[in-house]
């Protein structure tokens, strides 16, 4: 729902009634992951979508039964029903739609912690007693209850599923804080990875020690600037799991230390830019400093896919690539710490 949050804004501000369909599950091979979502507003307006196309005109009919005054219900599609063939989802796959109207009282607060890269989670009810209700659950909410601490342990993972709780089953749509993407050095390959970067949802920051070369002039989307070793910025900057830090220097006086100080955090991807030779000498003097093989490991040197990349937004391309080869990778790992439950038969 993040990509149409501003649409819904302005339907809001109008006074517009809405519907939502929201995909909650999905098995197999199907365009959208849980989360996306279509809304349909009563001027008959409508934003988003659920599969790019082939399931949306279904979603839209159960919407506008929404907005004439129906409950709403859950939806499923897929080849193995007959439905499903119907709207078109040939993918192979099923998804499940949840259908219910939008409560416009969660639009100001959810839109604010957007802006303000604050993770909260949309937690929907799906059982037939309240189906629809809607509740923004925090990570600072103390609440006991067991459908705000199940919210809670989602959105600490950043992911978006269906749990049972409290004997009901919900669905729980995480809106995590941007990850963080720091960039070392001041080039144009830096400038065209942090465009790339904000195109993929990161919250860029780019960091070198030169002043005369870190304008806003030259890196508009940045959304921080810091001039300083980046060394000493890895000693204080807010680094996690979904971090990504990316070394664009290759300069030994910039790359060792800043490398040694990114291998002690626990940043999910560590990338340096650099020649052959400048890699065999920088793991050389990264082993002088006690950095041992697992830790070189965590390395990708030299950055990005071999694509055979040249410019720099070649290069920048390849490096996004391997960001969402690495992120699949973690994400198939969280999401099988969650424990879910399922609607689709």
């Amino acid at each position: 729902m993040r990509d149409i949050l501003p649409i819904l804004e302005r339907w809001v501000a109008a006074g517009t009634p809405v519907a939502l369909g929201s995909v909650i599950e999905r098995v197999g091979s199907a365009p959208r992951d849980a989360g996306a979502t279509i809304a349909i507003a009563a001027s008959g307006e409508i934003a988003g979508s659920v599969t790019g196309g082939c399931v949306e005109p279904g979603v839209i009919r159960e919407g506008r039964e929404v907005l004439a005054g129906g409950t709403g219900k859950i939806c499923r599609y897929g080849l193995n029903d007959a439905e499903g063939w119907d709207v078109g989802l040939s993918c192979g796959g099923s998804i499940a739609v949840a259908v219910y109207a939008f409560d416009p009282s969660v639009i100001a607060p959810l839109s604010a912690a957007v802006a303000e890269n604050r993770p909260l989670a949309l937690v929907v009810r799906l059982g037939d007693t309240h189906y629809g209700e809607h509740r923004l659950v925090s990570l600072d909410d103390v609440s006991t209850d067991p459908i705000d601490a199940a919210a809670r342990e989602l959105l600490e993972l950043g992911e978006s599923a269906i749990v049972e709780a409290d004997g009901e089953l919900v669905f729980v749509e995480s809106f995590a804080s941007r990850p963080s993407l720091y960039l070392f050095g001041a080039s144009d390959h830096v400038s065209a990875l942090c465009t790339m970067g904000r195109f993929l949802g990161y919250r860029v920051t780019i960091c070198d020690a030169r002043e005369a070369f870190v304008t806003s002039e030259r890196f508009p989307d940045a959304d921080e600037l810091v001039i300083e070793w980046p060394d000493r910025f890895l000693e204080h900057a807010p680094v996690d799991a979904r971090t990504a830090i990316c070394l664009l220097t290759h300069d030994q006086k910039f790359d060792v230390p800043a490398l040694i100080k990114a291998l002690q955090t626990p940043a999910g991807y560590i990338g340096a830019i650099g020649s052959a030779k400048t890699r065999a000498e920088r793991t050389e003097r990264l082993r002088e400093e006690g950095v041992g093989e697992a830790d070189l490991a965590r390395i990708h040197a030299p950055i990005g896919l071999q694509l055979g990349a040249r410019t720099p937004e070649e290069v920048a391309v390849s490096i996004a690539a391997q960001l969402i080869e690495a992120n699949v990778v973690a994400r198939s790992k969280r999401a099988g710490r969650v424990a879910t439950a399922t609607v689709l038969d």
